[in-house]
């Protein structure tokens, strides 16, 4: 399964460029040797791995999958003006039915295709690709209060800055691998006493 933070952060990178206006920026924080852009713009930043349930496991025939469901929390910063009311609109729509139906849908167009597609496309007389594995599915769980945080720029002026903690729910899987008997062989036992009486 491809890594979790990585599909957590492209997935809402996503969301967030679809619903912000399309001239805005979404960028990932704390990158060295990257300018702030100009004009406004949003950052995201990976704040928390919390487990939110008993982690399950699975089993095939040499390896055992361990599950885990987490709450990952992103911070989003939204810097100059309109960020107000920009932070008003993720808060709106992340916490509305309509972002677990962006969330699923972005999972399944991410999706690799299957067995049956890979081999209807693939040219006549070649083998089809092989299918990579499919990303975790991600949804969205709630979002934290909007919080206006001072910002002072380069040029030591305020601008405007409004932070929100989102929460989302996805599945880590870690596989480690598991021996099993490929056979097994069965051996009878006489378990009578001499007396023909089954034995303590």
């Amino acid at each position: 399964m491809p890594p979790v933070t990585a599909a957590t952060t492209t997935a809402l990178r996503t969301f967030l460029q679809t619903i912000l206006p399309p001239d805005l920026p979404v960028l990932l924080a704390r990158q060295n040797r990257m300018a702030a852009p100009n004009g406004p713009f949003a950052l995201m930043a990976l704040l928390m791995h919390q487990p939110i349930a008993t982690s399950a496991t699975r089993y095939t025939a040499n390896t055992r999958i361990i599950l885990q469901q987490q709450d990952i929390t992103v911070q989003v910063s939204l810097f100059g003006e309109g960020a107000a009311d920009n932070v008003q609109r993720i808060s709106t729509l992340f916490q509305n039915g309509w972002a677990a139906e962006f969330f699923g849908s972005f999972h399944e167009n991410t999706s690799p295709q299957t067995a049956s597609d890979a081999a209807s496309d693939a040219p006549s007389g070649t083998s089809p690709p092989p299918l990579s594995k499919p990303p975790p599915r991600i949804a969205p769980l709630y979002a934290g209060p909007a919080r206006q945080i001072p910002f002072i720029n380069g040029e030591r002026q305020y601008e405007e800055q409004w932070q929100i903690d989102l929460h989302l729910q996805a599945s880590f899987a870690l596989s480690l691998p598991q021996p099993m008997a490929s056979a097994a062989r069965l051996a009878l036992a006489d378990v009578t006493s001499p007396q023909g009486s089954p034995s303590a």
